[in-house]
Parts: C-alpha cells; sequence; structure tokens
C-alpha cells in the first residue's frame, strides 16, 4: 500500500455540513454547525468561522430569512457583511430575524473580491 494512500485512509473525514450554511468555494474558510435560538419570538443565529490557513480570509456574509412557506422576508439585516477571519482564528457571524414571521435561515459565506488587496 502507497503512503500517499495510506495517509488518506487516516485523514479525518470532512466536518458535517448543514444546508443552511453555504460556503462558496475560494472563501478559505469552513463552518460549525449553527446555533439556532428563538428569543421571545425572534429566531437568532450564530454560525462560526475558522480559517486554518495561515492567512487572514476577507469573507461576505449574509444571512437570508424564510418565512415557514419558504418565502424570503426582505430586510436590510440581509445586507451582507464583510468580515475578516484571522489566519489560524476564527471569527462569528450573528443574526437575529427581521420579526417573528422568521422560521428559517440561509447563511452564505464568499470570498470578499472587492475588500481583497
Amino acid at each position: 500500500m502507497s503512503l500517499a494512500l495510506l495517509a488518506a485512509s487516516c485523514a479525518a473525514p470532512p466536518p458535517p455540513t448543514d444546508p443552511r450554511v453555504v460556503i462558496v468555494p475560494g472563501a478559505g474558510v469552513v463552518a460549525d454547525p449553527p446555533i439556532v435560538a428563538v428569543e421571545g419570538d425572534l429566531l437568532r443565529v450564530s454560525v462560526r468561522l475558522v480559517d486554518p490557513a495561515g492567512a487572514d480570509a476577507r469573507v461576505m456574509a449574509q444571512t437570508d430569512w424564510f418565512d415557514a412557506m419558504g418565502r424570503p422576508l426582505p430586510s436590510v439585516m440581509s445586507a451582507p457583511q464583510r468580515m475578516v477571519v484571522p489566519a489560524l482564528g476564527d471569527a462569528w457571524v450573528r443574526g437575529v430575524a427581521p420579526n417573528g414571521a422568521a422560521t428559517g435561515f440561509r447563511l452564505r459565506v464568499e470570498p470578499d473580491v472587492v475588500g481583497n488587496p
């Protein structure tokens, strides 16, 4: 058995994915599973982003909210936010639903091509 094949079979499996969190290839980060809570009648979401590389990852994160029928709930709270996840570090994306009708969300994290020098 070759050394490369042996190393590949011993590698840790990729972290579990949640379909509500979309990391666009090239973003340079991985995400922990979302923490979802209800406070009062508002949905709150927190997702920890981790940068496993030796350079800061500049990303744009956007949380979209949906009602029970899956319809989008447009809101200024869904505006993209520019963030820097430090090298070998982490950063949190936190969001609060725009109103009590929100029952679902989707977080999209993509490379910040404008904010990258």
